[in-house]
């Protein structure tokens, strides 16, 4: 089922919580909302899920506006944080209420819990209460209830944030492996940029409210339209810069960056990944001569704080580095000086 909104906005009193989000989302695609603490994530899923009303805007299932249509009427399962399992059932009469609710077969009903069950690897714990099994398995739990429904979009609101980080990371691959090869629609709220990076065919980042970035994982990291999402998805050093020149930025303590772009207006803000900052064999274009600060090691890279000219910079690199070496920065983004608009494009 593919899920389109259009210019979605919503407030509680003179608080603006969406401003005119717009995104499309493909059937069978894994989408991710990413944001902080406070964006409007849950806000934008309980919008779609109809738990909610916008004040303005459209929400379009498979092409048919159901903008006006109530939760029950929209038949979206969705999975909370808290899980929200009934601690009176047992897991198997947890999973088969949605079906129940809808009228099945008792054997169909059955039938799709055990092998929902099994899909998610908790058919032996199918008789216990919610209180007999850990965090994992009632995750588990209240996913198999929202994917026993057997609806083509499912909506999943932080599920894996009460979970220890060994645990999350095997939830993440079993989600993405259940997704593709149910072939459903999953709408994913997170504030883990990791877990979106891993989980997402695409991803949107809203940032107070409003969509700063949406496309595929690789084209946010690797060309990010705002600085706001450059600077959330992964790691980032964000530097003050002022045209020098129609080819060169320069800092207030001296550091030059040349450049091939265009730019119009003075100031700017670049962003250089630290793996964008590399080892050189030789002096050439935005080639520097760097202190070492302070080194640490993180089993497969070294994590590096640097002196570039002024500048303390992050840089990563496979090996341990000398006291003085050369380095080149050899990508940067660079962004209209503290911009949180997202109508302009950025220049790379």
């Amino acid at each position: 089922m593919s899920l389109r909104v259009q210019r979605l906005s919503k407030s509680y009193g003179e608080r603006l919580v969406l401003r005119e989000i717009s995104f499309e989302c493909a059937r069978g695609e894994f989408f991710s909302i990413l944001g902080k603490s406070g964006s409007g994530k849950t806000t934008l899923l309980r919008l779609v899920a109809g738990l909610e009303r916008s004040d303005d805007g459209k929400i379009f299932l498979n092409e048919k506006d159901v903008t006006a249509l109530a939760a029950h009427q929209r038949k979206i399962p969705i999975v909370f944080q808290n899980y929200a399992l009934f601690p009176h059932l047992n897991v198997f009469e947890n999973v088969a209420f949605g079906l129940r609710e809808q009228k099945r077969k008792e054997s169909d009903i059955r039938a799709t819990v055990l092998e929902t069950l099994k899909l998610l690897s908790i058919d032996d714990k199918m008789y216990r209460l919610p209180a007999e099994l850990s965090g994992g398995e009632q995750q588990r739990v209240a996913i198999a209830r929202a994917l026993a429904v057997q609806a083509p979009i499912t909506l999943f609101d932080e599920p894996l944030s009460n979970l220890d980080l060994d645990l999350r990371r095997a939830m993440q691959k079993e989600l993405k492996f259940i997704q593709r090869q149910m072939g459903r629609t999953f709408i994913y709220v997170t504030h883990d940029q990791e877990e979106a990076l891993t989980l997402s065919d695409k991803l949107l980042i809203l940032h107070k409210g409003r969509a700063c970035e949406c496309g595929s994982p690789e084209d946010i990291y690797h060309r990010p339209k705002t600085l706001f999402g450059a600077r959330f998805i992964g790691s980032a050093n964000v530097i003050r810069v002022q045209v020098l020149d129609s080819r060169h930025l320069k800092t207030e303590s001296g550091l030059t960056l040349a450049h091939g772009e265009n730019l119009q207006g003075k100031f700017f803000d670049v962003v250089i990944r630290p793996e964008h900052i590399e080892l050189a064999s030789g002096f050439g274009r935005n080639t520097f001569r760097a202190k070492v600060l302070a080194s640490y090691f993180k089993g497969a890279f070294f994590e590096h704080l640097i002196n570039l000219e002024g500048i303390e910079l992050t840089m990563l690199s496979a090996q341990p580095l000398p006291a003085e070496p050369l380095v080149r920065v050899s990508k940067f983004f660079i962004f209209p000086p503290n911009s949180d608009r997202y109508d302009q494009d950025p220049t790379h």
